[in-house]
């Protein structure tokens, strides 16, 4: 029951932070991962979304406050344990 939940948990997550392209380049904030404003129709995996918020973390302060750069981490934090805990069945 446990695994359909986090399944079920997962899908909805992925499905509601869709990957965003971002038009003006490597400078501008990820809405989507951010606040999930601005999401495209494309959806990413689990694994999509854990480089993409790499990648938006990597960027540092030079585009996101503090505050942002928390948020960021706490999602890539949550999105590692569904995994984590998929992984382990």
């Amino acid at each position: 029951m446990k695994k359909n939940t986090l399944l079920t948990t997962l899908v909805v997550i992925g499905l509601a932070v869709p990957m965003m392209a971002s038009a003006d380049g490597i400078n501008d904030k990820n809405a989507c991962l951010l606040n999930s404003e601005n999401c495209s129709d494309t959806s990413m995996s689990i694994v999509q979304i854990i480089a993409q918020l790499q990648k938006e973390i990597g960027k540092g302060p030079a585009v996101y406050s503090a505050g942002e750069l928390n948020v960021l981490s706490s999602k890539l934090t949550e999105y590692k344990d569904f995994m984590i805990k998929m992984q382990q069945g």
